[in-house]
């Protein structure tokens, strides 16, 4: 599994921000944290309201998240998220559940970082630690940017 995790992260590794701060060592320590995941086209990743428990970077594919309306029934797809995102580190870092659904839009491979293995790296491994949230926060600052870009252009 290490060896199909390694190959996807060097496969994409220019579409993976969160990675843009790791030296190639750090890389090779945060891969024996990672768990690989593949999800089928379709398939759920969490659903709306699910307690967080990782966070996951997406190695190839697309993960589109989905929020229930008040109406029983209809839900909204709020993102659309490929290859290079991090998704669910908002949750993870203050322990709320999930807000929305993930689901797979077409076949999709992950790396999956769980809490205890977030907490290990922050612990043991304070620079990788550091670097990672850098990578983090840059991918997350950079999606509300974009988000207040779509609003302020619909007024």
């Amino acid at each position: 599994m290490k060896t199909r995790l390694r190959d996807q992260i060097n496969n994409a590794k220019e579409e993976l921000k969160p990675f843009r701060f790791l030296s190639d060592d750090e890389k090779e320590l945060l891969l024996d944290h990672l768990e690989w995941r593949h999800l089928a086209a379709g398939e759920v990743l969490w659903e709306e309201g699910a307690p967080s428990d990782s966070l996951v970077f997406i190695l190839h594919g697309r993960i589109n998240m989905k929020k229930q309306t008040e109406f029983p029934g209809k839900e909204i797809i709020i993102g659309a998220y490929a290859t290079g995102s991090i998704l669910g580190a908002a949750s993870l870092l203050d322990g709320s559940n999930r807000p929305w659904t993930a689901k797979a839009y077409v076949d999709t491979q992950l790396g999956v970082l769980t809490r205890e293995n977030f907490d290990d790296i922050v612990r043991n491994h304070p620079t990788l630690g550091l670097n990672l949230f850098k990578g983090m926060i840059l991918t997350l600052s950079s999606r509300l940017k974009q988000s207040f870009e779509r609003l302020a252009s619909i007024f």
